[in-house]
């Protein structure tokens, strides 16, 4: 994360991963596999691999209608 970020302020047991998160990237391994894959299999650029991710995101973390 980048920035002021008042969620960090909140308890969280996975805080000193997710405070680690942007300098050492996932744990799970799978993850980075996928992005491997999409990027030497499908011919994608990291960037939009990574906008993929936001996508999904941000489409986790809207509201339910």
């Amino acid at each position: 994360m980048t920035g002021s970020n008042p969620l960090r302020s909140r308890h969280h047991p996975d805080s000193h991963e997710l405070n680690d998160w942007h300098h050492f990237g996932p744990k799970n391994s799978e993850i980075a596999d996928l992005v491997y894959r999409l990027a030497y299999e499908e011919d994608m650029r990291l960037a939009d691999i990574e906008q993929l991710m936001v996508d999904a995101l941000k489409e986790r973390l809207s509201p339910r209608e």
